[in-house]
């Protein structure tokens, strides 16, 4: 299995730079920046990184065609890939924060990703695309800059109609906070739907969007835990019930807006929802403890490989260094035993 690390939001291109460089000689495969409303762009974040690593790939997740049209995303990631000398990479995907900043409902999601991944993949220095779908079209497009490897383009999927998209169209998928019981449950359908698009397993890539928390002292992941717990699946029922009691389902789902008040005000305390509860869904959908518990969280990345994962992105937090150089250290090359 590899290993890709997800930045938070906070870091300038100076530190992304710097971290970029740190986890390409810790041997991560793909540094991601996210995209979210009030932060830097995702594209133009990675630009000095670009220039300041070799190997690492540089990837943004998720970007979606409601928030920027087919061919300036593709624009915008040809750039990135020049810059790079061809290590780009792209989640798109069919929501996010910055569709709610910018007061949209989807409709329809897996067409629309659908028609991005086609103009993405379609767009060529050699040829003019034009392309003419139900909610997009590019005419006579041709980024004649775009000489280096094509650009890697996968899909933010998680549920079976854009899985089974992602199986016919994109390079691989990235499944967000997948823990083995749910796994369990799409593996099927990405299987099927290679097979049935004629497509062969390997190379296709398959990840997992992970909650990283792991630090020095348990009592500090624990808290950086819960008051990012309201983004696990954003706690919908699917993800509850292979490990709750049908009670608690019901409790968690009844109390979602305390989940999200404790992430506003950067809180540990959830009012109205027990502390074993929550030690359950930290336990189930994010690697929180101390550094001593990473076995734990090795054998459970192992069990996601042995299923059918081929890489999984780490989502770190608080003091990014420092976790890129732990997992470095730790999870990376028990990963490839």
């Amino acid at each position: 299995m590899r290993v890709d690390v997800i930045l938070n939001e906070y870091c300038t291109p100076r530190q992304v730079a710097e971290l970029a460089e740190l986890a390409e000689r810790h041997g991560f495969r793909t540094l991601w920046s996210a995209s979210y409303a009030n932060f830097r762009d995702p594209f133009m974040v990675l630009v000095k990184a670009a220039e300041t690593t070799r190997t690492i790939r540089l990837g943004t997740i998720a970007i979606s065609p409601y928030e920027l049209h087919p061919v300036k995303m593709a624009q915008a990631l040809f750039t990135l890939n020049e810059m790079s000398n061809g290590r780009a990479s792209l989640v798109v995907g069919g929501g996010g924060g910055v569709i709610q900043s910018l007061g949209l409902t989807p409709e329809n999601r897996v067409g629309h990703v659908r028609e991005c991944v086609d103009i993405l993949k379609g767009a060529s220095p050699g040829k003019p695309l034009t392309y003419s779908g139900r909610y997009y079209r590019a005419n006579f497009y041709r980024p004649t800059f775009a000489t280096q490897a094509r650009p890697e383009i996968t899909v933010g999927a998680s549920k079976p109609k854009m899985l089974n998209m992602a199986t016919e169209k994109a390079d691989g998928l990235m499944m967000s906070d997948i823990m083995p019981e749910l796994l369990k449950e799409n593996m099927p359908v990405i299987r099927d739907g290679l097979k049935s698009n004629g497509r062969d397993r390997d190379p296709f890539i398959v990840n997992n969007f992970w909650a990283w928390h792991l630090k020095e002292e348990r009592k500090d992941s624990v808290r950086e835990a819960r008051i990012e717990l309201i983004y696990r699946g954003w706690l919908v029922r699917r993800y509850l019930e292979p490990f709750l009691a049908p009670e608690e389902v019901e409790l968690v789902l009844r109390n979602k807006q305390k989940f999200l008040i404790a992430y506003v005000k950067q809180s540990p305390v959830i009012d109205g929802v027990p502390d074993a509860v929550i030690d359950k869904l930290l336990d189930a959908f994010t690697s929180t403890g101390s550094y001593r518990e990473v076995d734990r969280e090795i054998e459970r990345f192992r069990t996601m490989a042995g299923m059918g994962m081929t890489d999984i992105a780490l989502r770190v937090h608080e003091n990014p260094a420092q976790s890129i150089r732990f997992i470095g250290e730790r999870v990376i090359p028990a990963l490839k035993e």
